[in-house]
Protein backbone atom coordinates (compact mmCIF):
# COMPACT_ATOMS: atom_id res chain seq x y z
CA UNK A 1 0.00 0.00 0.00
CA UNK A 2 1.32 3.90 -1.08
CA UNK A 3 2.02 5.92 1.49
CA UNK A 4 -0.39 8.52 0.29
CA UNK A 5 -3.12 5.79 0.55
CA UNK A 6 -2.19 5.15 4.01
CA UNK A 7 -2.57 8.05 5.39
CA UNK A 8 -5.54 9.16 3.30
CA UNK A 9 -7.29 5.93 4.82
CA UNK A 10 -6.08 6.69 8.57
CA UNK A 11 -7.68 10.50 7.80
CA UNK A 12 -10.54 9.15 6.72
CA UNK A 13 -11.18 6.43 9.69
CA UNK A 14 -10.30 9.27 11.99
CA UNK A 15 -13.18 11.64 10.96
CA UNK A 16 -15.40 8.81 10.78
CA UNK A 17 -14.85 7.20 14.41
CA UNK A 18 -14.63 11.63 15.53
CA UNK A 19 -17.98 12.08 13.46
CA UNK A 20 -20.01 9.43 15.19
CA UNK A 21 -18.45 10.13 18.57
CA UNK A 22 -19.95 13.47 18.48
CA UNK A 23 -22.99 13.08 16.68
CA UNK A 24 -23.43 10.91 19.73
CA UNK A 25 -22.13 13.32 22.47
CA UNK A 26 -24.49 15.96 20.40
CA UNK A 27 -27.47 14.19 20.84
CA UNK A 28 -27.21 12.99 24.09
CA UNK A 29 -26.57 16.78 25.34
CA UNK A 30 -29.41 18.02 23.20
CA UNK A 31 -31.65 15.09 24.38
CA UNK A 32 -30.73 16.29 28.20
CA UNK A 33 -30.98 20.03 27.74
CA UNK A 34 -34.35 20.14 25.41
CA UNK A 35 -35.74 17.56 27.99
CA UNK A 36 -34.92 19.89 30.80
CA UNK A 37 -36.47 22.99 29.43
CA UNK A 38 -39.81 21.24 28.58
CA UNK A 39 -40.22 20.09 32.26
CA UNK A 40 -39.65 23.62 33.12
CA UNK A 41 -42.29 25.04 31.04
CA UNK A 42 -44.52 22.60 31.84
CA UNK A 43 -43.52 23.33 35.85
CA UNK A 44 -44.25 26.77 34.49
CA UNK A 45 -47.45 26.24 32.57
CA UNK A 46 -48.41 24.04 35.99
CA UNK A 47 -47.83 26.53 38.39
CA UNK A 48 -49.83 29.30 36.39
CA UNK A 49 -52.85 27.01 37.30
CA UNK A 50 -52.41 26.42 40.29
CA UNK A 51 -52.27 30.37 41.28
CA UNK A 52 -55.66 30.83 38.58
CA UNK A 53 -57.42 27.87 40.60
CA UNK A 54 -55.84 29.57 44.07
CA UNK A 55 -57.93 32.81 43.01
CA UNK A 56 -61.03 31.12 41.85
CA UNK A 57 -60.76 31.58 38.73
CA UNK A 58 -62.22 29.11 35.63
CA UNK A 59 -59.24 27.93 34.16
CA UNK A 60 -59.52 27.29 30.31
CA UNK A 61 -55.56 27.38 29.17
CA UNK A 62 -54.92 25.20 25.79
CA UNK A 63 -53.60 21.54 26.86
CA UNK A 64 -54.73 21.98 30.00
CA UNK A 65 -56.93 19.14 32.23
CA UNK A 66 -58.37 20.31 35.41
CA UNK A 67 -60.42 17.70 37.48
CA UNK A 68 -61.09 17.18 41.20
CA UNK A 69 -60.29 13.90 42.44
CA UNK A 70 -60.17 12.13 45.73
CA UNK A 71 -57.40 11.40 48.03
CA UNK A 72 -56.90 8.28 47.30
CA UNK A 73 -55.88 8.80 43.39
CA UNK A 74 -54.13 11.89 44.32
CA UNK A 75 -50.48 11.10 43.21
CA UNK A 76 -47.58 11.83 45.94
CA UNK A 77 -45.00 12.60 43.12
CA UNK A 78 -45.63 14.82 39.80
CA UNK A 79 -45.59 12.97 36.58
CA UNK A 80 -43.63 13.63 33.99
CA UNK A 81 -43.85 11.55 30.77
CA UNK A 82 -44.87 11.98 27.09
CA UNK A 83 -47.64 10.82 25.35
CA UNK A 84 -49.30 10.59 21.62
CA UNK A 85 -52.47 12.91 21.12
CA UNK A 86 -54.19 11.94 17.75
CA UNK A 87 -54.50 14.99 15.38
CA UNK A 88 -57.49 14.93 13.10
CA UNK A 89 -56.36 17.78 11.01
CA UNK A 90 -52.83 16.14 9.88
CA UNK A 91 -54.49 12.98 10.87
CA UNK A 92 -51.82 11.37 12.39
CA UNK A 93 -50.45 10.97 15.84
CA UNK A 94 -48.13 13.67 17.02
CA UNK A 95 -46.02 13.06 20.53
CA UNK A 96 -46.38 15.35 23.57
CA UNK A 97 -44.96 15.80 26.90
CA UNK A 98 -47.39 16.04 29.62
CA UNK A 99 -46.69 17.35 33.34
CA UNK A 100 -49.20 15.62 35.94
CA UNK A 101 -49.38 16.56 39.50
CA UNK A 102 -51.99 16.94 42.30
CA UNK A 103 -52.54 20.39 44.06
CA UNK A 104 -54.81 20.77 47.22
CA UNK A 105 -56.74 23.98 46.96
CA UNK A 106 -59.12 24.96 49.23
CA UNK A 107 -59.39 21.90 51.33
CA UNK A 108 -60.41 20.29 47.42
CA UNK A 109 -57.74 17.91 45.81
CA UNK A 110 -57.25 18.52 42.31
CA UNK A 111 -55.43 16.73 39.26
CA UNK A 112 -53.64 19.20 36.95
CA UNK A 113 -52.30 17.78 33.85
CA UNK A 114 -50.47 20.18 31.40
CA UNK A 115 -49.08 19.11 27.99
CA UNK A 116 -46.92 20.61 25.18
CA UNK A 117 -45.92 19.49 21.71
CA UNK A 118 -42.48 18.33 20.85
CA UNK A 119 -41.17 17.36 17.86
CA UNK A 120 -39.97 13.99 18.49
CA UNK A 121 -36.91 12.35 19.40
CA UNK A 122 -37.06 10.57 16.46
CA UNK A 123 -37.06 13.45 14.01
CA UNK A 124 -34.38 15.00 15.97
CA UNK A 125 -32.36 11.52 15.31
CA UNK A 126 -33.24 11.94 11.67
CA UNK A 127 -31.89 15.65 11.69
CA UNK A 128 -29.05 15.15 13.52
CA UNK A 129 -28.32 12.33 11.36
CA UNK A 130 -28.50 14.02 8.32
CA UNK A 131 -26.62 17.06 8.96
CA UNK A 132 -23.59 15.20 10.47
CA UNK A 133 -23.57 13.01 6.91
CA UNK A 134 -23.83 15.96 5.28
CA UNK A 135 -21.06 17.02 7.31
CA UNK A 136 -19.27 13.86 7.13
CA UNK A 137 -19.21 13.43 3.77
CA UNK A 138 -18.02 17.24 2.80
CA UNK A 139 -14.95 16.47 5.61
CA UNK A 140 -13.87 12.80 4.34
CA UNK A 141 -14.61 13.77 0.22
CA UNK A 142 -13.13 17.28 0.86
CA UNK A 143 -10.47 16.52 3.46
CA UNK A 144 -9.11 13.97 1.59
CA UNK A 145 -8.91 15.11 -1.69
CA UNK A 146 -6.72 18.14 0.24
CA UNK A 147 -4.75 15.75 2.58
CA UNK A 148 -4.02 13.91 -1.07
CA UNK A 149 -3.20 16.99 -2.56
CA UNK A 150 -0.75 18.40 -0.15
CA UNK A 151 0.80 15.11 1.43
CA UNK A 152 1.48 14.53 -2.40
CA UNK A 153 3.32 17.98 -2.95
CA UNK A 154 5.04 17.21 0.36
CA UNK A 155 6.13 13.30 -0.14
CA UNK A 156 6.94 14.30 -4.55
CA UNK A 157 10.44 14.95 -3.32
CA UNK A 158 10.96 11.66 -1.67
CA UNK A 159 9.40 10.14 -4.76
CA UNK A 160 11.56 11.89 -6.98
CA UNK A 161 14.75 10.85 -4.45
CA UNK A 162 13.70 7.14 -4.73
CA UNK A 163 13.87 6.98 -8.13
CA UNK A 164 16.94 8.43 -8.57
CA UNK A 165 18.38 6.26 -5.92
CA UNK A 166 16.83 3.06 -8.38
CA UNK A 167 18.77 4.30 -11.15
CA UNK A 168 21.73 5.12 -9.05
CA UNK A 169 24.93 2.80 -9.35
CA UNK A 170 28.26 3.08 -7.48
CA UNK A 171 29.89 1.86 -10.52
CA UNK A 172 28.93 5.34 -12.17
CA UNK A 173 30.84 8.32 -12.84
CA UNK A 174 27.81 10.24 -11.88
CA UNK A 175 27.41 12.00 -8.62
CA UNK A 176 23.72 11.43 -6.63
CA UNK A 177 22.29 14.50 -6.76
CA UNK A 178 18.70 14.39 -4.85
CA UNK A 179 15.92 16.53 -4.92
CA UNK A 180 15.16 19.64 -2.48
CA UNK A 181 12.85 19.66 -0.14
CA UNK A 182 12.16 22.19 2.86
CA UNK A 183 10.77 19.64 5.09
CA UNK A 184 13.87 19.49 7.88
CA UNK A 185 13.57 15.54 8.41
CA UNK A 186 13.61 15.06 4.39
CA UNK A 187 16.88 17.25 4.47
CA UNK A 188 18.39 15.54 6.88
CA UNK A 189 17.40 11.98 4.88
CA UNK A 190 19.34 13.33 1.88
CA UNK A 191 22.47 14.59 3.63
CA UNK A 192 22.77 11.30 5.42
CA UNK A 193 21.88 9.31 1.68
CA UNK A 194 24.40 11.19 -0.16
CA UNK A 195 27.47 10.34 2.60
CA UNK A 196 26.27 6.45 2.78
CA UNK A 197 26.51 7.03 -1.11
CA UNK A 198 29.93 8.58 -1.33
CA UNK A 199 31.29 5.97 1.48
CA UNK A 200 29.58 3.06 -0.95
CA UNK A 201 31.44 4.25 -3.68
CA UNK A 202 35.01 5.10 -2.25
CA UNK A 203 34.70 1.67 -1.25
CA UNK A 204 33.61 0.76 -4.15
CA UNK A 205 36.37 2.34 -5.91
CA UNK A 206 38.89 0.73 -3.68
CA UNK A 207 37.65 -2.75 -3.85
CA UNK A 208 37.48 -2.41 -7.73
CA UNK A 209 41.40 -1.42 -7.69
CA UNK A 210 42.54 -3.79 -5.19
CA UNK A 211 40.48 -6.96 -7.57
CA UNK A 212 42.18 -5.41 -10.90
CA UNK A 213 45.67 -5.34 -9.16
CA UNK A 214 45.49 -8.60 -7.37
CA UNK A 215 44.37 -10.19 -11.06
CA UNK A 216 46.60 -8.60 -12.59
CA UNK A 217 49.59 -9.37 -10.55
CA UNK A 218 48.33 -13.35 -9.63
CA UNK A 219 48.56 -13.66 -13.86
CA UNK A 220 52.17 -12.78 -14.38
CA UNK A 221 53.22 -15.75 -11.55
CA UNK A 222 50.75 -18.17 -12.22
CA UNK A 223 52.27 -17.66 -16.24
CA UNK A 224 55.87 -18.22 -14.73
CA UNK A 225 55.00 -21.14 -12.42
CA UNK A 226 52.66 -22.36 -16.03
CA UNK A 227 56.37 -22.32 -17.70
CA UNK A 228 58.31 -24.11 -15.33
CA UNK A 229 55.52 -26.76 -15.12
CA UNK A 230 55.99 -27.69 -18.42
CA UNK A 231 59.76 -27.47 -18.74
CA UNK A 232 59.34 -30.02 -15.87
CA UNK A 233 56.96 -32.00 -17.62
CA UNK A 234 59.91 -32.45 -20.40
CA UNK A 235 62.10 -33.65 -18.37
CA UNK A 236 62.48 -37.29 -17.45
CA UNK A 237 60.57 -38.22 -14.19
CA UNK A 238 59.00 -41.01 -12.11
CA UNK A 239 55.85 -42.28 -12.28
CA UNK A 240 55.21 -40.10 -8.74
CA UNK A 241 56.96 -37.20 -10.00
CA UNK A 242 55.07 -36.75 -12.90
CA UNK A 243 51.66 -37.05 -11.62
CA UNK A 244 52.85 -34.17 -9.24
CA UNK A 245 53.69 -32.63 -11.99
CA UNK A 246 50.47 -33.19 -13.35
CA UNK A 247 48.20 -32.34 -10.33
CA UNK A 248 50.58 -29.18 -10.19
CA UNK A 249 49.53 -28.32 -13.80
CA UNK A 250 45.61 -29.14 -13.23
CA UNK A 251 45.42 -26.62 -10.10
CA UNK A 252 47.28 -23.86 -11.49
CA UNK A 253 44.99 -23.97 -14.75
CA UNK A 254 42.09 -23.77 -12.79
CA UNK A 255 43.81 -20.94 -10.70
CA UNK A 256 44.18 -19.32 -13.89
CA UNK A 257 40.39 -19.23 -14.87
CA UNK A 258 39.38 -18.49 -11.86
CA UNK A 259 41.51 -15.45 -12.03
CA UNK A 260 39.89 -14.59 -15.58
CA UNK A 261 36.81 -14.97 -13.80
CA UNK A 262 37.15 -12.81 -11.38
CA UNK A 263 38.50 -10.60 -13.50
CA UNK A 264 35.64 -10.41 -16.24
CA UNK A 265 33.22 -10.31 -13.16
CA UNK A 266 35.12 -6.75 -12.33
CA UNK A 267 35.28 -5.29 -16.07
CA UNK A 268 31.17 -6.30 -16.29
CA UNK A 269 29.74 -4.49 -12.82
CA UNK A 270 31.91 -1.83 -14.07
CA UNK A 271 30.09 -2.14 -17.49
CA UNK A 272 33.43 -1.89 -19.73
CA UNK A 273 31.75 -3.71 -23.21
CA UNK A 274 31.09 -1.31 -25.55
CA UNK A 275 31.21 -3.55 -28.22
CA UNK A 276 27.59 -3.94 -28.53
CA UNK A 277 26.20 -4.39 -31.89
CA UNK A 278 23.19 -6.33 -33.77
CA UNK A 279 23.89 -9.97 -33.75
CA UNK A 280 21.94 -13.00 -34.55
CA UNK A 281 21.87 -14.97 -31.80
CA UNK A 282 20.76 -18.15 -33.57
CA UNK A 283 24.08 -18.20 -35.35
CA UNK A 284 26.11 -17.74 -32.40
CA UNK A 285 24.26 -20.28 -30.91
CA UNK A 286 24.54 -23.33 -33.25
CA UNK A 287 28.22 -22.39 -33.58
CA UNK A 288 28.67 -22.71 -29.59
CA UNK A 289 26.81 -25.96 -29.73
CA UNK A 290 29.05 -27.34 -32.69
CA UNK A 291 32.31 -27.18 -30.68
CA UNK A 292 31.33 -28.49 -27.98
CA UNK A 293 29.52 -31.93 -29.73
CA UNK A 294 32.65 -34.08 -29.38
CA UNK A 295 31.69 -33.76 -25.22
CA UNK A 296 28.55 -33.84 -25.77
CA UNK A 297 28.84 -37.15 -27.50
CA UNK A 298 31.24 -38.63 -25.06
CA UNK A 299 28.33 -38.11 -22.65
CA UNK A 300 26.00 -39.77 -24.37
CA UNK A 301 23.49 -36.75 -23.76
CA UNK A 302 20.39 -36.37 -26.46
CA UNK A 303 20.15 -33.14 -27.13
CA UNK A 304 17.29 -32.10 -29.18
CA UNK A 305 17.33 -28.15 -30.05
CA UNK A 306 14.31 -25.60 -31.37
CA UNK A 307 16.46 -22.68 -32.25
CA UNK A 308 14.28 -19.84 -34.03
CA UNK A 309 16.30 -16.74 -35.39
CA UNK A 310 16.40 -13.60 -33.56
CA UNK A 311 18.12 -10.86 -33.33
CA UNK A 312 19.40 -8.70 -30.32
CA UNK A 313 21.73 -5.84 -29.30
CA UNK A 314 24.72 -6.94 -27.39
CA UNK A 315 28.50 -7.76 -27.07
CA UNK A 316 29.49 -10.69 -29.10
CA UNK A 317 32.20 -12.04 -26.94
CA UNK A 318 29.80 -11.64 -23.53
CA UNK A 319 27.01 -13.21 -25.63
CA UNK A 320 29.26 -16.10 -26.35
CA UNK A 321 30.79 -16.23 -22.99
CA UNK A 322 26.88 -16.72 -21.56
CA UNK A 323 26.29 -19.17 -24.22
CA UNK A 324 29.76 -21.27 -23.63
CA UNK A 325 28.90 -20.62 -19.51
CA UNK A 326 25.57 -22.92 -19.90
CA UNK A 327 26.37 -25.38 -22.09
CA UNK A 328 29.54 -26.03 -20.01
CA UNK A 329 27.09 -26.53 -16.87
CA UNK A 330 24.58 -28.39 -18.67
CA UNK A 331 27.58 -30.81 -20.10
CA UNK A 332 29.43 -30.81 -16.43
CA UNK A 333 26.24 -31.49 -14.51
CA UNK A 334 24.31 -33.97 -16.81
CA UNK A 335 24.81 -37.62 -16.01
CA UNK A 336 25.81 -40.01 -18.67
CA UNK A 337 22.70 -40.96 -21.32
CA UNK A 338 20.97 -37.75 -19.97
CA UNK A 339 18.33 -35.84 -22.27
CA UNK A 340 19.18 -32.32 -22.58
CA UNK A 341 17.15 -29.54 -24.69
CA UNK A 342 18.25 -26.12 -26.03
CA UNK A 343 15.11 -23.65 -27.22
CA UNK A 344 15.63 -20.14 -28.72
CA UNK A 345 12.38 -18.52 -29.02
CA UNK A 346 11.56 -14.47 -30.14
CA UNK A 347 11.39 -13.56 -26.13
CA UNK A 348 13.74 -16.36 -25.26
CA UNK A 349 16.64 -19.24 -24.24
CA UNK A 350 16.08 -22.07 -22.28
CA UNK A 351 18.55 -24.24 -21.36
CA UNK A 352 17.48 -27.87 -19.94
CA UNK A 353 18.88 -31.10 -18.94
CA UNK A 354 17.83 -34.53 -16.88
CA UNK A 355 19.16 -35.08 -13.41
CA UNK A 356 19.43 -35.65 -10.07
CA UNK A 357 17.69 -32.19 -7.74
CA UNK A 358 19.95 -29.85 -6.21
CA UNK A 359 22.11 -30.45 -3.03
CA UNK A 360 21.87 -26.98 -1.76
CA UNK A 361 19.46 -24.34 -2.04
CA UNK A 362 18.96 -23.01 -5.17
CA UNK A 363 19.44 -19.55 -3.94
CA UNK A 364 22.62 -20.09 -3.84
CA UNK A 365 23.13 -21.25 -7.41
CA UNK A 366 24.12 -18.26 -8.91
CA UNK A 367 26.69 -16.40 -6.44
CA UNK A 368 30.25 -16.66 -6.38
CA UNK A 369 31.69 -20.20 -5.33
CA UNK A 370 28.47 -20.42 -3.02
CA UNK A 371 27.57 -24.14 -4.08
CA UNK A 372 30.77 -25.48 -2.47
CA UNK A 373 29.90 -28.93 -5.14
CA UNK A 374 31.89 -27.40 -8.29
CA UNK A 375 32.45 -29.65 -10.75
CA UNK A 376 35.61 -31.22 -12.07
CA UNK A 377 36.23 -28.22 -14.69
CA UNK A 378 34.51 -26.12 -12.74
CA UNK A 379 35.85 -22.42 -11.19
CA UNK A 380 32.64 -21.56 -9.23
CA UNK A 381 32.27 -18.85 -11.37
CA UNK A 382 29.63 -19.79 -14.63
CA UNK A 383 26.76 -18.75 -13.51
CA UNK A 384 27.53 -15.61 -11.27
CA UNK A 385 29.45 -14.48 -14.68
CA UNK A 386 25.91 -15.07 -16.64
CA UNK A 387 23.94 -13.58 -13.92
CA UNK A 388 25.93 -10.79 -14.06
CA UNK A 389 25.68 -10.29 -18.06
CA UNK A 390 21.62 -10.50 -17.70
CA UNK A 391 21.98 -7.80 -15.21
CA UNK A 392 24.00 -6.06 -17.53
CA UNK A 393 21.26 -6.04 -20.22
CA UNK A 394 18.58 -6.14 -18.40
CA UNK A 395 17.23 -9.63 -18.66
CA UNK A 396 15.35 -11.55 -16.74
CA UNK A 397 17.44 -14.99 -15.11
CA UNK A 398 15.71 -17.23 -13.85
CA UNK A 399 16.34 -21.18 -12.95
CA UNK A 400 13.71 -24.13 -11.68
CA UNK A 401 13.41 -27.86 -11.09
CA UNK A 402 10.51 -29.63 -12.53
CA UNK A 403 9.96 -33.38 -13.38
CA UNK A 404 13.41 -34.46 -12.74
CA UNK A 405 14.71 -31.75 -15.22
CA UNK A 406 17.10 -28.22 -14.54
CA UNK A 407 15.23 -25.39 -16.51
CA UNK A 408 17.94 -22.24 -16.63
CA UNK A 409 15.69 -19.69 -18.96
CA UNK A 410 16.70 -15.95 -19.76
CA UNK A 411 13.89 -13.69 -21.12
CA UNK A 412 14.94 -10.94 -23.42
Amino acid sequence: MRLLTKSNLNYIWLTVSVLLLSGFLLYRFLYIEISEEIKEQLELQENMVTSELKKGSAVHFPLVVVKEIDQNTALNVPVFKDTLIYDHIQRKSEGYYLLRQSRKIKNKIYSIQVMTTYIGWGHYSRAILFIFLFIAIMLIVVGAVMNYVLNRAIWNPMKINLKRLKNYSVSSDRALLLEHSNIDEFKELNQVIIELATRAKGEYNTLKEFTENASHEIQTPLSIIQGKLDRMSQIDQSNEMTNIISDAKSAVNRLTKVNKGLLLLAKLENGGFPDESNLELSHLLLRQIEQVEDLIDHKEIRLNTEIKPKTLTASSSLMEILISNFLSNMISHSPKGANAKIILLQDKISFINSGNVLSFDKSKLFNRFGKNIMGKTGNGLGLPIVKQICLLYDWNLSYHYTNGEHIFEITF
